[in-house]
């Protein structure tokens, strides 16, 4: 069994890898903004991703969901590392799908009126293109 220590190291190192291996800097600054753009939630500081980086500090379930969307990896296997491979438990995203979970996650941050003009112009575009 693992100390609690070692697992907050362990995350930070599954983490770093992800990064990595989708070209990201291992940058707290960077992981931030980045995730800040991400989420709807309370923005985290330069100093919070620091520690996730530092194996300080795991994110809460709702962070690690948001992380793993971003860096394709299974939030199971970033928060614990289950997984052999977490590529087998993701189906690969194009950049096509990235940029729709983008758009999605600054859908989610738009006021109420604003998302009602969003949807009523997708229904607009939408019935123009079944009468093509």
């Amino acid at each position: 069994m693992s100390s609690h220590r070692e697992e907050k190291q362990f995350f930070a190192q599954r983490l770093k890898s992800a990064l990595q291996d989708r070209n990201h800097p291992i940058s707290p600054t960077y992981l931030s903004n980045e995730f800040n753009n991400r989420y709807d939630g309370q923005p985290i500081s330069v100093q919070s991703a620091n520690n996730w980086l530092l194996g300080k500090a795991i994110p809460n379930q709702d962070k690690l969901s948001i992380l793993s969307l971003w860096l394709n990896v299974s939030a199971q296997w970033l928060r614990f590392g289950e997984e052999t491979e977490p590529s087998q438990q993701i189906i690969a995203r194009s950049s096509s799908d990235q940029l729709d979970l983008d758009y999605f996650m600054k859908y989610k941050r738009l006021p109420l009126s604003q998302k009602k003009l969003i949807q009523s112009l997708i229904d607009e575009l939408s019935s123009l293109d079944r009468h093509k």
